[in-house]
């Protein structure tokens, strides 16, 4: 609450401060440039650099992979209370399992794919700049990979203790499934390229369905 959200500079202060040392080693004779003089001017790009975002920012940006990568799969687990425990599973836990793991890598695809379609289709909205049906296929894929949501409705559907354990073992095979599968349709369906003119950001995204 105390972590400020606006930047000192921002991006125009930025660019116009970087530009200025710039232009200053630029009509500076490399010979006659003193180590405190190259030493002064990066500093000052430094704090140019520090000061472009604002603290809050800085944060989001620097633990985004920590909490996406790390805290938030731990949190999860933890809070739904999975174990990983021996123990052999019948003929209907290993039909929970397959059905969870097949719900997850197959049917949140095609969910997306059909929603995806239906709501172009009605004209209730539009695609994003560059987005096409290729985006929507792998991200239909890497949706499968979120198995919190998934985890707390296999609380709410299974009473038993048995048939609970293996749809929680379905969410983790899934999800470790859709997340495979997600990296090999991305680097099979998606160019490492951005087309031109897509949008770059989510702003832009947003902005380019503006009608």
């Amino acid at each position: 609450m105390v972590t400020p959200v606006r930047a000192w500079l921002g991006p125009d202060g930025f660019v116009a401060g970087v530009r200025k040392e710039l232009e200053h080693l630029v009509q500076a004779t490399p010979s006659a440039l003193s180590s405190h003089e190259l030493a002064e001017t990066l500093r000052h790009v430094d704090v140019a650099r520090r000061e472009a975002m604002s603290p809050a920012e800085s944060l989001i940006e620097m633990l985004h992979p920590w909490v996406a990568f790390g805290i938030m799969p731990v949190f999860a687990l933890a809070n739904a209370g999975v174990a990983v425990s021996g123990g052999s599973l019948g003929a209907t836990s290993w039909s929970v399992v397959a059905a969870v793991s097949v719900g997850l890598i197959a049917g949140k695809p095609i969910g997306v794919l059909l929603a995806s379609w239906l709501t172009l289709r009605l004209r209730i909205g539009t695609l994003p700049l560059g987005v096409t049906s290729r985006h929507l296929g792998v991200l239909g894929v890497v949706a499968g990979v979120g198995f919190t949501m998934a985890l707390f409705i296999a609380q709410l559907a299974f009473t038993d203790a048995t048939l609970l354990a293996s749809a929680k073992v379905g969410v983790l095979v899934g999800s470790a499934g859709a997340a495979v599968l997600g990296l090999v349709v991305g680097r099979l369906l998606l160019a490492p390229v951005a087309a031109a003119g897509a949008a770059r950001t989510a702003d832009e995204a947003e902005s380019s369905t503006e009608t």
